[in-house]
């Protein structure tokens, strides 16, 4: 008997060993095992681009920012009858502004400005096929901040600052008009009136 009571005894502490044994196993694959990873949710554009009420023209409020290229993209796509971009921007990503340029002048679209368009935003008014301005509108202009003769990365400031003069020229800006672009500082905002922004063709129509 008293051997059988040790036998119950061994077996019931080998019982126990192997319960715990397979439980720190449990726990080590669980701590192994691969966790989702953190979705980050992307910040909602900057910008409101949307046909006007009247059907005539697209507008565009806000920042000049990452997605604004594929969105007129879509808007032209829905619209091909469409001819006409008012802006209303005190600028923003100069890359975006570039891309915007191109779906305006494969599509022949003009640029208008009712109240303020800046930075960024003159560069997308300067690549319309006609550029008109309210008249109270203003179009604010500076230059680079970066330092002459230094790279960033893989940024040449100076190149940069080169493919928007010639996007300027390619709308057939004055020369002069473009060299004093490329001398301005980054501060304060040039904000050239409306004689000059006509003498130098960056406004076309009355």
């Amino acid at each position: 008997m008293r051997t059988a009571s040790v036998d119950v005894i061994v077996l019931r502490l080998l019982l126990v060993l192997a319960l715990t044994a397979l439980g720190a196993v449990g726990i080590a694959m669980a701590r192994t095992e691969p966790r989702p990873l953190p979705v980050r949710i992307a910040p909602a554009p900057q910008f409101e681009l949307r046909l006007s009420a009247d059907g005539q023209a697209f507008e565009l409020g806000g920042l000049v920012d990452f997605g604004l290229t594929e969105a007129l993209r879509g808007l032209v796509a829905a619209h091909p009858e469409v001819r006409r971009l008012t802006l209303d921007s005190p600028g923003g990503y100069i890359a975006e502004a570039r891309g915007v340029v191109t779906v305006l002048r494969a599509h022949g679209i003009a640029t208008h400005v009712e109240r303020h368009c800046a930075s960024a935003c003159a560069l997308i008014f300067a690549g319309g096929s006609v550029r008109t301005l309210a008249p109270d509108a203003r179009i604010g202009l500076h230059g680079y901040a970066l330092a002459r003769d230094r790279h960033f990365g893989m940024i040449d400031p100076g190149r940069e600052m080169q493919r928007d003069l010639a996007i300027y020229r390619a709308q057939g800006i004055d020369e002069g008009f473009v060299l004093r672009l490329a001398a301005l500082p980054q501060m304060p905002m040039w904000y050239p009136d409306r004689a000059d922004l006509q003498a130098a063709g960056m406004v076309t129509q009355r």
